[in-house]
Order: C-alpha cells, then structure tokens, then sequence
C-alpha cells in the first residue's frame, strides 16, 4: 500500500533552505500552527514554511491536518486533526537523524529507507525505531498507543514494560501504559479507521521562497496521496 504515488521535486528544496532547517510543510489544512523553541506563540503553517529542529506542529480543531517532508530523504509525516508532535532532526555526513515526539493525536508516515540514519518515534507509552517503512499511529496518553504497518518493518519498544515487538507488513500492535504490548493482524475495521478522508487526487504545489542570497526562488511539488 502506498498513500503518497509519486513526490517529483523541480527544484532542489535541499539547495533552498539554509543548513539549519530539517523539514518543509508541503500540505497544510485548516488551522495548523507551529511553535519555535521557548515561544509561547504559534504562527500558522503554510506550504513552505521551513520547519527546524524541535519545532512543534499542533492541529487545532476538526478536519486540520498538515504534512512536512524532510529535506534530505523526502521521509514524510501528516499530522491529523488534534494533534501535536516535535520535529526532532540532527544533520551528520549521512542525512538527517530523525526523532519525532508525538505528545498526542493521529500520524500517518511514509519514511524512506534511513542508509545509517535514524528514525524515532516517541509517545508518552512507547518508542518506535523505523527502519523504512509506510505506518500509521494512534497515541493517547491515557489510554497507549496504536501502531498499524502498511509495509516495511517496525520495532515497537514499550516504555514502562521494556518489552519489544518487531512488526511485520499487515500486523497492529497495541502498546498500553501499564506495560502491556500485543501484536495481532490488522483487521478490515482498523484499517478503515487508519485511512485517510482526502479524494486521492493529484495536487500540485507553487510558492516563491527567498534564499539567504536574497534571490526569488519557486518551488513546485507535486504528489498524490
């Protein structure tokens, strides 16, 4: 299963952005914002913000979403409505090591094989360790968290119980925050409550970026979900 068809860049977003930017939003949906480290105010997201290390995106409200892709790999996460997660993203001479903390809400990823990268996700309940892979997840502080694994591999790692899971293609795990971690196949209703409600059709997106020279640059992105 592949939600994201095809990603055709026209120009290097990689050349555009500075060294400290990690990410870019390339899908923004209702009201959406994200908060600078140690700002106490969001600014609304838009397609092209450049997002950086320990940024924190949060959707406010039915039917928000947005989606960013990291600069190096083209990996991509879409937020659903309210939600809140941190962008965690450390540069080394192979790309860019990802740790997303997801406080609460709904994620879909599409992640590119990492070549000796790492990619993170954390919730309240669990650490997941992505290997290259297509999933989505489901946190609540409450109650745990929901992996479902659309292809790929996943480790799943309890944060109370310490035990770990490795998931398969077509697999759910439920991690609880009294240590409980359980694997099963996915079923048809869980799969239809991870789906996303866009049409699928192809979108295309233009915008004009200033470079740190001061030259006008315009992006155009293409995809389909």
């Amino acid at each position: 299963m592949n939600r994201w068809l095809s990603f055709v860049l026209i120009l290097s977003i990689s050349l555009l952005f500075g060294a400290d930017k990690v990410a870019m939003a390339v899908k923004v949906k209702g009201d959406v914002k994200v908060y600078k480290v140690d700002t106490a105010d969001g600014i609304s997201l838009k397609p092209g913000t450049p997002i950086h290390d320990q940024d924190k995106i949060v959707s406010n409200g039915k039917k928000s979403s947005a989606m960013i892709m990291f600069l190096d790999d083209k990996s991509i996460l879409k937020i659903r409505e309210n939600s809140q997660f941190v962008v965690g993203g450390k540069k080394s001479p192979e790309g860019i090591s990802k740790n997303i903390n997801l406080g609460y809400g709904k994620m879909t990823a599409n992640v590119s094989p990492q070549k000796g990268k790492q990619f993170v996700v954390s919730t309240p309940t669990s650490v997941a360790s992505v290997k290259g892979t297509e999933f989505f997840i489901s946190s609540d502080p409450t109650d745990g968290d929901q992996f479902i694994l659309f292809s790929g591999l996943l480790e799943v790692e309890n944060g109370v119980s310490g035990q770990i899971i490795n998931m398969t293609e077509g697999e759910t795990a439920n991690s609880s925050p009294d240590g409980d971690l359980e694997s099963h196949e996915t079923t048809e209703e869980e799969m239809e409550e991870s789906e996303e409600e866009d049409s699928g059709q192809v979108n295309e997106l233009r915008f004009q970026f200033e470079d740190e020279s001061g030259n006008t640059k315009e992006v155009i992105i293409q995809f389909s979900e």
